[in-house]
């Protein structure tokens, strides 16, 4: 459906090189947002000078889904690849919890994402390698993190305030048995 993260072109990155703005637009751009316009995220940060640069990076990427229709296959592309954003951008920045709850929320849409898609059970399920792979940067960059898996996965899931074709128990006993075989828990 999608790649994550876009892997550009040497015309691009020349493009990008060329480009007269910050070294920080520029760098933030290729490591976190290469699925979106260089121009458009330059231009976003030029109009907002002075902002956190973190700051920007979350309110550019909610900016690109109001282009497309809610629930559209594109935008439900643009919605994980937000959550792989997040992720990516809090974990950056050391915030913990809200990595932790990005991947959390990214592994219940992937879930649900994959049960639609393949037109299969919840049980038949796996978990998605992408989340697999964020929980253990997570855990390798945050070892002494405290959480409550029950309740942070409750939240993960009614944070979408849908219902998905399995419970939050469900979900909750998925993420469980991977974080055990991890030794995460």
């Amino acid at each position: 459906m999608f790649i994550y993260p876009k892997v550009l072109n040497r015309k691009e990155l020349k493009k990008i090189a060329k480009y007269s703005c910050d070294e920080q637009v520029k760098d933030a751009y290729l490591k976190y947002l290469t699925n979106y316009s260089f121009e458009e995220f330059a231009q976003y940060c030029e109009d907002n000078e002075g902002e956190n640069l973190e700051d920007l990076l979350f309110k550019f990427t909610d900016l690109q889904l109001e282009k497309y229709k809610p629930n559209s296959l594109i935008w439900i592309s643009h919605v994980m690849v937000n959550f792989m954003i997040y992720f990516n951008v809090n974990l950056d920045y050391g915030n913990c919890y809200d990595a932790y709850a990005s991947a959390l929320q990214l592994t219940v849409f992937s879930c649900a994402m994959k049960m639609v898609m393949d037109k299969i059970p919840f049980e038949e399920v796996s978990l998605p390698d992408y989340s697999k792979d964020s929980f253990r940067r997570f855990f390798d960059k945050c070892p002494d993190f405290r959480f409550n898996l029950n309740n942070d996965s409750t939240l993960a899931y009614k944070s979408f305030n849908n219902d998905f074709g399995f419970s939050s128990e469900e979900f909750y006993q998925k993420i469980k048995i991977f974080f055990e075989s991890e030794g995460f828990i």
